[in-house]
């Protein structure tokens, strides 16, 4: 009875591991792929990022409705000019940020900043100058 029962036992697993695929190889005699482990750890970020800034506070007279926005990080750090050529006692706005790991990034000149985030290639934040505040979104190019 021992030895029936075994040998129930092991046809069961068979069945079992038939049903399941297990050790088998494709239709065509092709071994079943490899899976691909996602990327780990932070991905690269530096690049050109180009996009486009929508006016959120201020005139579009003054500040612009559309304006384009472009951005050079290197070594994960960026320096941003923002014209504002109707500001008359500080005509531009430096911000000078680092990207951190998490891919945040927040820049202040004075009261002014630049926060957002880059992720994936993508980069998607708010400028608010003296005058003027912008969201913008941008993509990594290969150039300007």
């Amino acid at each position: 009875m021992t030895r029936t029962r075994n040998l129930n036992v092991a046809l069961m697993g068979s069945v079992i591991a038939v049903a399941l695929g297990v050790g088998c190889s494709r239709n065509d005699g092709t071994p079943p792929p490899i899976p691909i482990p996602p990327l780990s750890g932070p991905q690269p970020v530096d690049g050109n990022y180009s996009g486009y800034m929508q006016l959120i506070r201020g005139d579009a007279m003054t500040c612009g409705d559309n304006n384009e926005f472009r951005l050079l990080v290197s070594g994960q750090s960026f320096t941003y000019r923002l014209m504002q050529q109707q500001v008359e006692w500080k005509p531009v706005v430096v911000f000078t940020g680092s990207i951190a790991p998490d891919g945040k990034f927040d820049a202040t000149s004075g009261t002014s900043f630049m926060r957002g985030r880059l992720k994936d290639g993508h980069m998607q934040g708010r400028i608010s100058g003296d005058l003027c505040g912008f969201d913008f979104d941008a993509d990594r190019s290969g150039t300007f």
